[in-house]
């Protein structure tokens, strides 16, 4: 029991990164940088420019934000942070992390032992909530899947709302051997955390933790980045409990087994179903803009060197059915010959040559 909580332990210290730069501000919607940094991340940008365009995805996947985050996970070292950007485009080419539906995992979800929460900390970030005590199935790679399943869905949430992190609330409630994870299963979910979801924890809250939990982490604490170490918080049972509890999260959007206001459990695999069908949804939306963008921008530079080349968006159009183009040109052409009747019968007050 003590190695699998030494192992969880890990993998919340190593999702964060190690501790930033005082030149930068924690809100990614307010970040500055200074000159040096951000001809970092151009090179960054050019350091992977070629592996980019072999996906419209990993298009999709490297916004802004993306670059920032590896050049933070990686303390602003550049060729680090591009040996392990490239290490991700190359795992999300590979197992497609953004293309997993819910469908494939839904057993997972069943208990509501791992699920994004319906509503968001205090400062607007997506939570994560995990409950061991609920875990319903046996250790396999569809485990694994519905746990990237998640993070994709959380990093999502972080982006579009422009707080970049998340939230994992951990209840250890009924925590033990018989449900804590495999040693396996759980350096493989540090490796995923580890290398391909950097800078994305903004706090992991551990509700309830059992004692020895709590031992191991005083215990490895001192040797922890100050940074990542304050992202890391315990709640016990207590007088205080409420009060911490109310510092990170809306009590009147919490349940009640977190101090909270709302009477039962919130998760109901109907409405998550719901939910999970209006992520998928979205991240089509946002790769369709992208192979849009990118189709519009491929065919403005194909033809912008094309002597008499048409517009794009005309080109576009020439992809109407036969009829539909025989009746165009027809009006083209009377519409022309009206223009030209008009010419003839009134060249002297228009001032123009008979044609």
């Amino acid at each position: 029991a003590t190695y699998h909580l030494s192992i969880f332990l890990e993998v919340l210290i190593t999702f964060p990164s190690k501790q930033l730069s005082s030149t930068i501000k924690m809100n990614s919607s307010k970040d500055s940088f200074t000159p040096a940094q951000l001809e970092l991340i151009q090179q960054l940008k050019q350091a992977v420019a070629d592996q980019i365009q072999k996906s419209d995805d990993l298009t999709n996947f490297c916004n802004e934000h993306t670059y920032v985050r590896y050049m933070r996970a990686r303390n602003w070292d550049l060729k680090k942070a591009t040996a392990m950007l490239k290490t991700t485009l190359e795992w999300r080419l590979e197992y497609k992390p953004h293309l997993i539906k819910f469908e494939e995992v839904k057993i997972q979800a069943t208990t509501g032992k791992l699920y994004i929460y319906p509503h968001a900390d205090q400062f607007g970030r997506p939570i994560v909530l995990m409950r061991p005590r609920l875990e319903n199935t046996k250790p396999s790679d569809n485990q694994i899947r519905y746990l990237i399943y998640c993070l994709e869905w959380a990093s999502k949430l972080a982006d579009d709302t422009g707080v970049g992190k998340m939230c994992w609330l951990l209840d250890f409630e009924g925590y033990s051997l018989r449900n804590a994870p495999p040693i396996r299963t759980s350096l493989h979910c540090n490796h995923i955390l580890q290398n391909h979801y950097p800078e994305r924890l903004g706090c992991a809250v551990c509700y309830h933790s059992p004692t020895l939990f709590s031992l191991t982490w005083k215990a490895v604490s001192p040797f922890i980045d100050p940074v990542t170490k304050g992202k890391i918080h315990f709640v016990s049972k207590g007088s205080k409990e409420k009060e911490e509890m109310n510092s990170r999260f809306q009590l009147d959007k919490m349940e009640v087994s977190f101090g909270g206001e709302v009477p039962d459990y919130l998760f109901n695999m109907e409405e998550y179903v719901v939910r999970t069908l209006a992520f998928e949804d979205e991240v089509k939306k946002s790769l369709d803009a992208v192979r849009l963008s990118i189709q519009l921008e491929r065919s403005l530079t194909t033809t912008s060197g094309a002597e008499g080349a048409s517009p794009p968006l005309l080109l576009e159009c020439k992809s109407i059915d036969k009829e539909e183009q025989e009746a165009i040109d027809q009006a083209v052409a009377a519409a022309e010959a009206e223009e030209a009747q008009f010419v003839a019968e009134h060249s002297g007050e228009l001032g123009v040559d008979k044609p």
